[in-house]
């Protein structure tokens, strides 16, 4: 299990006085060969933390850059069986955490067909374990809301040793982070505005610390804020307010401009490196 390697990291981040970095894949774009070339430059820049999508038809959390991604990377044939796979042989040569993020549809329609598992309770049982044994860290379904005890789900990741990650925005009210608080573990994904992945806009970061603040303060767990973060400035105005900054779709579209020489230069331009 791998779930002790985002205590590690944090832990690490922490000691050393920083705001880490944890970057985003849409699996399968544009290929599976060059996903596994985007975790290797990412896990050779140095950052703490890699999120894994796992590509689905509808995704309601995410902006046009990533949707156009995860409908290329389905129209390519990824399935979540390649999830798998791809998942043991990254966590088996790095070292970093890795955390899948999905949608709770692709948990619950699940089949694991060698103990006849057919969706539901049995898909998210299947879908956690098998996320598991693969070296996932985490899990986040930021459709899945915290006050609904969907099918097993938490304790699915409990009996696997696997952090349910939750996803909580500025507009989130102190009871429902009560909740989240109970139900999450390793770490709290923070927007940094509500809305979808991918929006260029400056930080709010007036009203954003505090929302940080109450969030830290009712949940205790380290939080990686995610959404509108693209420079090092922004990073580093995290700082004191959260463990981790989250970049996504800005690596994307450097890539996708770029290559991996550009995206290269990117990553260390905001690690620091």
């Amino acid at each position: 299990m791998s779930g002790g390697r985002i205590e590690s990291a944090v832990e690490k981040i922490r000691s050393e006085g920083r705001v880490g970095l944890m970057t985003h894949i849409v699996l399968g774009y544009p290929s599976l060969e060059e996903s596994l070339k985007l975790v290797e430059t990412m896990a050779g820049c140095g950052v703490d933390f890699i999120e894994i999508q796992i590509p689905f038809s509808d995704p309601t959390a995410d902006g046009p850059v990533i949707t156009q991604a995860c409908q290329a990377a389905l129209d390519g044939g990824v399935r979540v069986q390649d999830a798998f796979e791809f998942m043991e042989e990254v966590s088996g040569r790095y070292a970093l955490p890795f955390l899948f993020m999905s949608y709770f549809n692709i948990a619950f329609a699940y089949r694991q067909a060698a103990s006849g598992g057919r969706g539901g309770a049995d898909g998210v049982a299947g879908f956690v374990a098998a996320s598991a044994a693969a070296g996932a860290s985490g899990l986040i379904l930021p459709d899945l809301p915290p006050d609904m005890v969907r099918e097993g789900y938490k304790e699915a990741c409990d009996s696997a040793g696997l952090h349910p990650v939750y996803v909580v925005s500025p507009n989130t009210g102190r009871e429902r982070l009560e909740v989240i608080a109970a139900a999450g573990s390793g770490l709290l994904y923070a927007t940094s505005r509500t809305g979808t992945t991918g929006k260029e806009m400056d930080l709010e970061m007036q009203e954003l610390t505090g929302f940080l603040s109450n969030a830290r303060e009712t949940c205790g767990l380290p939080i990686a804020v995610g959404f509108s973060i693209s420079t090092r400035e922004q990073v580093e105005a995290l700082g004191g307010h959260a463990d981790i900054a989250v970049v996504g779709t800005h690596f994307i579209r450097i890539w996708e401009q770029g290559g991996t020489e550009a995206l290269e230069a990117e990553l260390n331009k905001l690690t620091g490196a």
